[in-house]
């Protein structure tokens, strides 16, 4: 009997801990498309790609109430190619974090995780960072900035958000002895009603400290109902050697038609000395449901001076097995795909 009553206690002791446990949340995206691209100097290519509207991943995520407005949670992660079946094999490298998150003062988060310059960025492509229309497309090639996306081993503390729509983020990692990786950042914004605008800054050690990478880009959105128009400039800064100053600009729109939209950018890529590129961008998503959409995305790169930009972010012409462009020649790309979220 007594040893009953001890297996209930422990059982009750286990459901107890295990209720202040919020439900672990698995979720995800599978975008395919197929793709046909032309580049001067090289061969049609047609392929079948991924992430022409959404990044496919697989994630896990949770929280659990710690009591008194505070709360743990974990954020992993994965990117999947869906076409070979993620042939290279399961990572968290898209984000793998654990954070304490308060009401009242916000969110400590460690781990893997986007940095500011980055969610600002994505925050104004009408194509999400995406596909053969984003705005990355213009960026050159080959700039040591590892940590432009994502940093390792980072420490972030977001605001909460119960400021009136204030937003913001900081961002510190250490490079823990690996080349180019310390990386300090931070963005600030304000989102309320149909406008949003941000600013973000950044500043990646290059060659153990002896370089900088710095960046900042502002942007903005204000959604007019017919249309979501969205602005955004960023500027680079590579001190390595002679140095190099990179000027983007980004203007799009997002159009509602029914269940359809009309996602439309013009990318400039400014590198001084008439080198760089110009990217125009259209598509068309059809939602057959919340979860589920298919689109199209047509875009078209015009290279200046010495700028090989490519329509596929996923092959640039400076990653060997690439397909490369000639210089000051065209890149565009037309593809067709669906999405599914989950």
């Amino acid at each position: 009997m007594n040893r009953t009553l001890f297996a209930c206690a422990a059982l009750c002791a286990f459901t107890g801990a295990a209720s202040a446990q919020s439900t672990v949340t698995v979720f995800g995206s599978v975008d395919i498309n197929l793709r046909h691209q032309t580049n001067e100097g090289s061969a049609t290519k047609n392929v079948m790609g991924t992430d022409g509207l959404n990044s496919s991943r697989l994630g896990f995520r949770g929280t659990e109430d710690l009591g008194g407005g505070l709360k743990a949670g974990f954020w992993l992660e994965a990117p999947m190619t869906p076409n070979d079946g993620n042939s290279a094999g399961l990572n968290f490298r898209r984000r793998s974090t654990v954070s304490l998150i308060s009401d009242s003062w916000g969110e400590l988060r460690l781990g893997r995780d986007y940095t500011p310059v980055f969610w600002t960025r994505a925050l104004y492509d009408p194509f999400g960072f995406n596909g053969v229309g984003l705005a990355g497309n213009v960026d050159p090639n080959g700039v040591l900035q590892p940590t432009y996306v994502r940093s390792n081993n980072a420490i972030g503390y977001l605001l909460p958000n119960t400021l009136g729509g204030v937003y913001g983020q900081l961002m510190v990692a250490p490079s823990e002895g690996v080349p180019n990786a310390k990386y300090t950042g931070g963005r600030l914004g304000y989102a309320k009603g149909p406008a949003d605008v941000s600013v973000a800054v950044s500043r990646q050690d290059l060659n153990g400290g002896a370089n900088k990478f710095n960046t900042w880009v502002v942007g903005g959105s204000y959604n007019f109902g017919v249309a979501t128009i969205e602005g955004a400039y960023n500027h680079d800064y590579n001190d390595t050697g002679a140095g190099s100053t990179y000027k983007h600009w980004l203007v799009g729109a997002v159009v509602p038609v029914g269940v359809a939209e009309i996602h439309a950018s013009y990318n400039k890529m400014d590198a001084g000395s008439g080198n760089g590129a110009r990217m125009a961008a259209v598509g068309v998503v059809y939602n057959l449901s919340k979860r589920t959409a298919l689109y199209s995305t047509f875009s078209q790169i015009s290279n200046d001076g010495a700028f090989k930009q490519s329509v596929d972010f996923s092959y640039p012409a400076a990653v060997s097995g690439g397909t490369p462009v000639t210089a000051g020649g065209k890149s565009s790309g037309l593809e067709f795909g669906i999405r599914h979220f989950f």
